[in-house]
C-alpha cells in the first residue's frame, strides 16, 4: 500500500469517526429533559442577515465537531445558536459529541490526550476541520461578550461552583435549582443581544480561514 492509499484510509477512518456524532436534531431527541428547550432556543434564534448571506455563500467544506456537556447551561445557550448559523450553509456540517463518549474523537485528534483536555477545556468546544480533516481552529465555550453577564451572575450566587463538587443531597438540589435559574437567565441574555454576538464571533473565525480572494466585499 502506498502513502496515497494510506492517506485515503486515514481520511476514511476520520469520516467514520465523525459519522458517530449526532446532528442537532438527533441530539435534541436524546435529551429527555432539555431537548424541547434546545429546539425552542433554535427556533427563536434570528440570524443576522449579513451572516446568513455569508454562510450561504461560504465556499469551503468544513466539519464542525461540537464537544458538549448536556448538563452545562452554556450548551443550552450556545449550541442552538451555532447550529442555527451553520444550518444556513450547504457546505458546513455540524456533528455533536458528548463528554460521556469521546472515543471516536481519538481518531480525529490523535495528538491530543482527550482525558487531559476534558479536564482543561470549558465545554462546549467547537472544533473546525477542513475537507482534509485537519483541525483549523477551535472556539468555545461562549462569546466573549457573555463573560461579563456570567461573572455578574456568579457574584450573586457565589456558592454555585462550590455546590457542583458537593455530593450531598441538599447541595445537589440547590445546585440543580440554580442551574435551572441560570439556564433561563441565559435565555434572556441571548435573546436580547448575545445571540447576535455569538453568531458574529463564530462567523468571524470561519471567515478568517478563507483566503483574501475568497472573502466577500462585506468581509474585507
Amino acid at each position: 500500500m502506498g502513502v496515497k492509499d494510506g492517506a485515503i484510509l486515514l481520511a476514511g477512518d476520520k469520516a467514520l469517526a465523525v459519522a458517530h456524532g449526532m446532528t442537532f436534531a438527533e441530539y435534541c431527541q436524546v435529551q429527555a429533559d432539555r431537548g424541547r428547550l434546545l429546539r425552542m432556543r433554535y427556533d427563536e434564534t434570528r440570524l443576522l442577515p449579513a451572516l446568513q448571506a455569508g454562510m450561504i455563500d461560504y465556499p469551503d467544506a468544513l466539519v464542525i465537531v461540537a464537544l458538549v456537556t448536556a448538563e452545562d447551561p452554556d450548551t443550552t445557550a450556545v449550541l442552538p445558536v451555532i447550529a442555527r448559523l451553520l444550518a444556513a450553509s450547504c457546505r458546513v456540517q455540524l456533528r455533536i459529541f458528548t463528554d460521556a463518549d469521546v472515543r471516536p474523537l481519538t481518531t480525529l485528534l490523535p495528538d491530543i490526550d482527550l482525558s487531559v483536555a476534558l479536564e482543561e477545556w470549558d465545554l462546549p468546544q467547537f472544533l473546525v476541520f477542513d475537507d482534509e480533516w485537519e483541525l483549523q481552529t477551535q472556539w468555545g465555550p461562549r462569546p466573549e461578550q457573555a463573560e461579563r453577564n456570567l461573572l455578574e451572575w456568579l457574584s450573586r450566587y457565589p456558592e454555585y461552583e462550590t455546590l457542583a463538587d458537593d455530593e450531598s443531597v441538599i447541595a445537589q438540589e440547590r445546585f440543580s435549582a440554580l442551574t435551572t435559574k441560570l439556564i433561563h437567565e441565559m435565555r434572556v441574555w441571548y435573546n436580547s443581544s448575545l445571540a447576535a454576538a455569538c453568531q458574529r464571533e463564530f462567523y468571524d473565525i470561519l471567515a478568517a480561514l478563507l483566503a483574501p480572494d475568497e472573502m466577500s466585499e462585506g468581509e474585507k
